[in-house]
């Protein structure tokens, strides 16, 4: 069984940065998408770029992860 995921999300002020503190807080790990994923920089040299481009590297990223722990994980469950 993997590791289930969870997105917390919802409109300015609702707690979601409060939420996420309180789970680091309790040692879950957590990921501050204002902090973390928002920097608008090329993850290799740093460089700024357009936020566009930042954002849609984010998503190729994680579809790619997602995709490569589908194939492992229907390799798990073929018999051998």
């Amino acid at each position: 069984m993997g590791i289930r995921n969870y997105l917390i999300e919802g409109v300015s002020g609702v707690g979601k940065t409060t939420a996420c503190n309180e789970l680091q807080r309790r040692g879950y790990q957590a990921i501050h998408g204002d902090r973390e994923l928002a920097y608008q920089g090329d993850p290799k040299d740093g460089i700024i770029i357009d936020a566009t481009e930042s954002i849609a590297h984010v998503v190729d990223e994680i579809l790619h992860q997602i995709k490569a722990n589908e194939i492992r994980d229907s390799r798990k469950r073929q018999p051998t």
